[in-house]
């Protein structure tokens, strides 16, 4: 197949699985073409076989911001669009991650092709409905926008359920949920499914440190548990709310007791080497963060909100606590970092039932959406054209 996708460029979780997906999908002998506005956040690599489209550059070196930027202006949208249109005339399938703007995109190359359109397939990843869906402004102007898309999917049964009241579907977008590359996310050894030994506790918090997750809650949480326990505290990532974190602790005299990543391009490392995983946020349509640390054997506790509560299981691979309640959090961790028993056994149910989400039968999912749903004529050419690449590996 011929396959163009639309992403962003920042180290939300949408990019990351659009990226992931584009790749692994050039692995399995498609044609893709990735269109973002600059380079994707991570380590670019030509020989991944995905063809990459961008409308501007960043310096060399220079971390994007963990802002996810959906306010283009026209020139940069129109630029975009037309990087787009030089490639959709000859696509099989046109696919979105992450509905503003990329919707109104789709929406463009519908109306300018018309039956020469690709197939259109959206993918709605988080805030993009929670929030953007019910702006009153910007909100009726993606329901107008999805109308245009043939299929539409999103990561989890609570997002699916959220967008169809939201944008009041006429049917529910189908559950392809997130994956996790377990050659890369694995516990630090074989077997090691126990909490470190020769240091304190470490909890981590992984996140773009933006409103909705709510990062000063979760220094607040911390600050509660330090008070009971010796432990530290890793913090992964950067973003908006960063600044007010570090006030909350230079105000406690905590800097000796949290360490600040920032952001990084690999954090399977990192992840291993922690005990547990603090999430606070506000609204999650699925967490990729969280199903990485499990696929480390690292439990993970949670606010139960959004998709959150079908990838955490409450009591086996983490803990979750009400939104309101962050001293249940409090009590929860306390309770799981004492008890060495308890933390092996929820660790190692995190590490196997993170094993339901492999990347590769992630992709899977999403190639045989695409088969499904092209018309018969776009089949045909697509077995013609496969046929072809078989034909052309051989000698004869």
């Amino acid at each position: 197949m011929r396959i163009g996708i639309l992403c962003h460029s920042s180290l939300g979780g949408s990019a990351r699985v659009a990226t992931e997906l584009a790749i692994g999908l050039a692995k399995r002998g498609h044609i893709v073409h990735l269109f973002a506005r600059t380079i994707p956040f991570g380590y670019w690599d030509v020989s991944n076989g995905v063809i990459l489209h961008i409308i501007t550059s960043r310096p060399e070196n220079n971390l994007p911001s963990a802002e996810l930027r959906i306010d283009w202006q026209d020139q940069e949208f129109e630029a975009y669009l037309s990087e787009v249109m030089k490639i959709a005339p000859f696509l099989d399938v046109l696919h979105f991650h992450y509905a503003v703007p990329f919707a109104y995109v789709a929406a463009e190359v519908k109306r300018r092709l018309g039956k020469a359109c690709p197939l259109l397939v959206g993918t709605l990843h988080g805030t993009d409905v929670s929030i953007h869906g019910r702006d009153p402004q910007r909100g009726p102007q993606l329901m107008r926008a999805l109308q245009n898309v043939d299929v539409l999917t999103t990561v989890s049964i609570s997002h699916a359920d959220l967008s169809t009241d939201i944008f009041g579907l006429v049917t529910q977008p189908q559950v392809i949920q997130n994956f996790v590359d377990l050659e890369k996310f694995h516990p630090r050894e074989a077997g090691a499914f126990r909490l470190n030994a020769g240091h304190r506790p470490r909890i981590v918090h992984v996140s773009n440190f933006r409103a909705v997750k709510q990062p000063q809650v979760m220094a607040e949480v911390f600050l509660k548990i330090r008070e009971k326990m010796d432990s530290e505290l890793w913090l992964i990532g950067d973003g908006p709310e960063m600044e007010g974190v570090k006030n909350i602790f230079r105000q406690n005299d905590m800097d000796g007791d949290v360490r600040y990543w920032n952001i990084q391009y690999e954090v399977a490392g990192l992840l291993a080497q922690a005990d547990l995983l603090l999430l606070t946020s506000r609204m999650e349509s699925f967490c990729l963060a969280a199903l990485e640390a499990m696929a480390c054997g690292v439990p993970v506790v949670a606010s139960r909100v959004g998709g959150l509560a079908e990838v955490v299981l409450d009591g086996k691979t983490g803990l979750l606590f009400d939104l309101d309640r962050p001293d249940q959090a409090v009590q929860l961790i306390l309770g799981l970092l004492s008890d060495p028993a308890r933390y092996r056994q929820m660790s190692e149910s995190a590490f196997r039932h993170a094993g339901n989400y492999d990347r590769r039968n992630g992709i899977l999912n999403y190639e045989e959406l695409y088969l499904r749903h092209l018309s018969s004529e776009a089949k045909i050419a697509v077995e013609q054209n496969s046929i072809k690449k078989l034909q052309d590996t051989f000698t004869w």
